[in-house]
């Protein structure tokens, strides 16, 4: 007789879309905190948080209580008024700071990233948008036309116009062949340069992300925000900051943009938002947001009761147990650790991120070719382990990623890592390296 997870398997198999490698090696039943039960009852330590969502960790009991609640009430009132809705656009107005004056809530990032670009066209009354290499904002198909990944680009073209890509600074692997200590940073030059020959001089906006998430966890110098910050001043143009991934603590403050030196125009941010419930927001300034047509930011399910329940109640847990201080604690902890591998690991070429949110990226011994084979063993190897991380992620599918809950514990982490560490040294003896 075979297992349930065999069978769970075999039924998504039968009538659900194929999903990418990667994600099926566990069956997920349960999770709590930052501990993950399969269909077996086998426990896993989690350092995926659900694909960055569950920063409070797994079902938090206060966040659990707010849904039922909340549940028993009201789920669904499309764009009518509700008691929790307003409360749930001050707080995050409280969190951004004074730039801001102005929310939408929605349901999912790429549809908050496709209601920031409508907007920056309606306030500017310009088409154009610069995004960046390596880049994910999505997989709707404006989302998609603004990736700097060749692989998202290629399910939707054509790509929407006035969709252009710019050279974003992936120190590791530079496409120009440089080295950071005496570059001079000619990837800005060539970012501009590509700009410059490909614009109509109709730019809106900017979007660009705090560091690559899908692209590959590369983190930009931080002069990358003064070229930023020029080149919007340049052209006028708004800077959108896709914080789908990177809000909410993830970094070490509420925001990553509170550790740079920009503050956006529009500011978009979901996942860790409502703990799994799906949600996503707009905060802007009134006169962008209202630039649009009324209605042009509704949406069925954006703002619901439910979702601002468990809104409200994943800030006050961030709050109230300081895990975005913890965040900060945890964040040092895994690079402490991971700063070895590439020293100690065979394969292992580099390893980076920002606060929680880490990769390791994978190449052939002895070069700096991405090895996506690896990745993806060494992903399914880490669950026979019993530490959940992320799919391969990357262009070349190569870097391996970790993003654990802020409740993980300082044990939890020490022994997920020595696990992760073990799932590197068993994958480096494969034939063919």
């Amino acid at each position: 007789m075979g297992s349930l997870r065999d069978a769970v398997l075999e039924v998504e198999s039968r009538s659900l879309a194929m999903k990418a490698p990667g994600h099926d090696n566990v069956v997920w039943a349960s999770a709590a905190g930052a501990v993950v039960t399969d269909s077996a009852g086998r426990k896993y330590i989690d350092f995926s948080s659900g694909v960055l969502v569950a920063n409070t960790g797994h079902c938090h009991p206060r966040v659990v209580e707010a849904i039922q609640r909340q549940a028993e009430q009201l789920l669904n009132c499309y764009d009518a008024p509700h008691p929790l809705r307003g409360p749930t656009a001050a707080r995050l107005l409280q969190l951004a700071g004074d730039r801001f004056d102005s929310v939408a809530l929605l349901t999912t990032g790429a549809e908050a990233i496709d209601a920031a670009v409508k907007a920056a066209k309606a306030y500017t009354g310009r088409y154009e948008v610069i995004s960046f290499s390596e880049a994910f904002h999505g997989k709707s198909i404006s989302a998609a036309s603004l990736s700097g990944m060749p692989g998202t680009r290629r399910t939707v073209g054509p790509v929407v116009p006035g969709s252009i890509v710019a050279m974003y600074p992936t120190c590791y692997r530079c496409p120009l062949d440089l080295e950071v200590q005496t570059c001079g940073r000619r990837c800005f030059m060539a970012a501009a340069e590509t700009i410059r020959t490909n614009s109509t001089g109709k730019i809106a906006a900017i979007i660009v992300e705090p560091y690559l998430g899908a692209g590959g966890a590369y983190v930009p110098p931080l002069d990358f925000w003064n070229f930023i910050h020029d080149l919007a001043i340049e052209h006028d143009a708004l800077v959108i900051m896709d914080e789908v991934q990177s809000s909410f603590g993830r970094t070490g403050t509420w925001f990553a943009f509170q550790q740079l030196p920009i503050v956006p125009d529009i500011l978009v941010v979901a996942k860790g938002i409502a703990s799994g419930v799906p949600m996503s927001a707009l905060i802007s300034r009134k006169q962008i947001l209202q630039a649009l047509p009324l209605g042009v930011l509704g949406s069925t399910y954006g703002g619901n009761p439910l979702a601002c329940a468990a809104a409200l109640a994943t800030i006050d847990v961030l709050e109230s147990e300081r895990l975005i201080e913890r965040s900060g604690q945890l964040a040092k902890l895994f690079l402490d650790r991971m700063q070895q591998w590439p020293r100690e690991i065979v394969g292992v070429g580099d390893v980076r991120g920002m606060g929680l949110s880490l990769g390791i990226d994978l190449v052939v011994p002895g070069t700096k070719r991405p090895d996506p084979e690896r990745a993806l063993a060494t992903v399914a190897a880490a669950a026979e382990e019993g530490v959940i991380v992320l799919p391969p992620s990357g262009s070349s599918s190569n870097v391996v990623r970790m993003a654990p809950p802020f409740v993980l514990t300082d044990d939890e982490a020490i022994e997920g890592l020595r696990r992760v560490e073990s799932a590197l040294k068993r994958t480096t003896a494969r034939p063919g390296i």
